[in-house]
């Protein structure tokens, strides 16, 4: 697998996290009732800055979203490939 730096600033997290919050409000996300997810998404304190970018503020948080941010990274990932991984996984190469 390929490394990708992801920057924790306005400039990476905004756009990903503003098409995280379309997704949750439009109900296109599933998280299959994931209860420490659901505890996390509870959890962020998201920051904006004048320019009317946001992103989740982990130091307002109340307490972990660790995973939150994470998946922001990831869907960052998919829209940036075309909503794939680039290429097929097979069973195989997952499980084992």
């Amino acid at each position: 697998a390929t490394m990708v730096p992801f920057g924790q600033g306005f400039a990476s997290m905004s756009g990903p996290t503003k098409e995280l919050l379309n997704l949750v409000l439009s109900h296109k996300i599933r998280h299959g009732g994931n209860p420490v997810l659901r505890w996390m998404a509870d959890n962020v304190v998201v920051q904006k800055d004048a320019a009317g970018n946001i992103k989740p503020d982990k130091e307002k948080s109340t307490e972990k979203i660790d995973g939150i941010v994470a998946l922001i990274m990831a869907l960052d990932r998919a829209i940036r490939n075309g909503g794939g991984f680039g290429r097929d996984l097979m069973a195989e190469e997952i499980i084992g």
